[in-house]
């Protein structure tokens, strides 16, 4: 049950990863979307990759299932990315692009990862966190130098959270099992916090309808 509700969320972040392969398909263009938001995500699904065949996962096929999908949909995207660069010429600023996050993931996650091991392969977990908490940043930072919010880039980022949410209440059930993993639970903990504010408008929005704006002259 617990290795499923982990599943769940990343279920979730392939569907959200779907409706913008679709814009992008449809549109034939990256506007408004964060390049570093999509190479971050990559980074992480490939830590993944290596981690995943060493924990429990391994345990049931939809595992398998589920990271085969999320691996496919992000080469996907950063490939689009990639071609689609030219139209998107507006990106975050260098603190936040994954050259600068991925590093300081990483240094975070040597220090802060389950275990007392120094070497582990926790900290390719730990990495994985951190690097998907970081990673929305860059298209956060995007969007409020928008005007508005294009409804399905609003849904894509508003499943984002859901997903960590949802991950959030996994690590939250391993803990009253007596399983730790504070380390990780915080990383999700930050990613939630930081798109407060965003999830407040786009819930908004999915009740009342109308446009988001989540621009920095509308707070």
């Amino acid at each position: 049950m617990e290795i499923f509700l982990f599943l769940v969320g990343y279920f979730v972040q392939f569907a959200a990863s779907c409706i913008l392969l679709y814009k992008i398909w449809k549109h034939k263009s990256i506007y408004g979307l964060s390049i570093d938001t999509q190479a971050s995500y990559m980074l992480a699904v490939v830590a993944r990759c290596i981690w995943s065949m060493e924990t429990r996962l391994v345990e049931t096929k939809f595992a398998y299932l589920e990271l085969s999908l999320s691996t496919a949909v992000a080469v996907g995207l950063s490939f689009m990315c990639y071609q689609l660069q030219h139209t998107a010429p507006k990106q975050s600023t260098p603190f936040l692009r994954a050259y600068a996050t991925a590093p300081a993931a990483l240094v975070l996650a040597f220090f802060f990862h389950p275990g007392d091991e120094w070497l582990t392969m926790q900290i390719l977990v730990s990495y994985t966190m951190f690097q998907e908490a970081f990673g929305l940043l860059p298209q956060l930072w995007l969007m409020r130098k928008m005007h508005e919010v294009e409804p399905l880039t609003s849904h894509y980022v508003g499943l984002i959270v859901v997903a960590r949410f949802i991950r959030m209440c996994f690590w939250g059930k391993m803990y009253f099992l007596g399983e730790h993993f504070l380390q990780l639970f915080f990383a999700d903990v930050l990613h939630t916090l930081l798109s407060a504010d965003y999830m407040y408008l786009w819930c908004r929005k999915l009740q009342y309808g109308g446009r988001l704006i989540y621009s920095q002259s509308a707070v």
